[in-house]
């Protein structure tokens, strides 16, 4: 049955999420470039607001639905509540948000540092977005994945070059990943599920025996 609740909780995110990729690839089609910085920012605030909203609107619904149940009255003791909450609808919020901004701030202070040399203008804000339409603990799989995909394509183009420049000399240059940070964000996603609904199972019973972890891995997807 679609109610309200489950229109926000599953398919509000997702949904905003899908909409910010096409719109952004759109613009890429059209124009072949990437979007401008105002734009990209434009895109974070909208999704990290549909991010808390999503955690404020769960809180807030969960406390109204065991009001309405003797059974459930007994829950609704303040630190039992508030750490149900906090491990339930803020905690992957909270996390994405902290790690997105401090990661964010890094790879902003080393391009500086190093003159621009490793990263285009746009790129730390698409990382950042990408972090936030992966949320956690898919955003360690995004920045991993996008990396691996920027690997595989630069030992493509070098065989490329020693195929086909066999009496030339191969000169290695770096392939930017400015045009690899966008469709890495919905790929990864797709991978994601892949791998970990087949293996993280078997990986939450070896290795999480605390409560406390394993509530974090069972409630921080984003389709559950």
């Amino acid at each position: 049955m679609l109610t309200l609740n489950n229109i926000v909780y599953y398919f509000a995110n997702p949904a905003i999420s899908f909409l910010t990729l096409a719109g952004l690839v759109t613009i890429w089609t059209i124009t072949r470039k990437i979007a401008s910085i105002k734009i990209i920012l434009g895109c974070i605030y909208l999704n990290v607001f549909m991010m808390f909203f999503r955690s404020v609107y769960c809180t807030f619904a969960n406390y109204w639905i065991w009001t309405q149940n003797d059974q459930f009255k007994i829950f609704l003791q303040p630190a039992y509540f508030l750490k149900f909450s906090l491990i339930s609808y803020w905690l992957s919020s909270l996390v994405t948000f902290i790690f997105g901004i401090l990661f964010f701030k890094l790879i902003i202070y080393l391009n500086k540092k190093f003159d621009n040399r490793f990263f285009y203008e746009q790129e730390p804000y698409l990382i950042l977005l990408g972090i936030v339409i992966n949320p956690w603990p898919m955003l360690f799989f995004f920045i991993v994945f996008s990396i691996i995909c920027l690997l595989i394509i630069q030992i493509l183009n070098l065989f490329i070059q020693l195929i086909y420049l066999r009496n030339k000399k191969v000169k290695l240059e770096r392939i930017p990943m400015l045009f690899i940070w966008l469709p890495a964000m919905p790929l990864s996603v797709f991978f994601y599920f892949i791998i970990f609904t087949s293996f993280m199972p078997v990986l939450k019973s070896i290795l999480f025996n605390n409560i406390f972890i394993k509530a974090l891995f069972d409630n921080f997807f984003i389709f559950r």
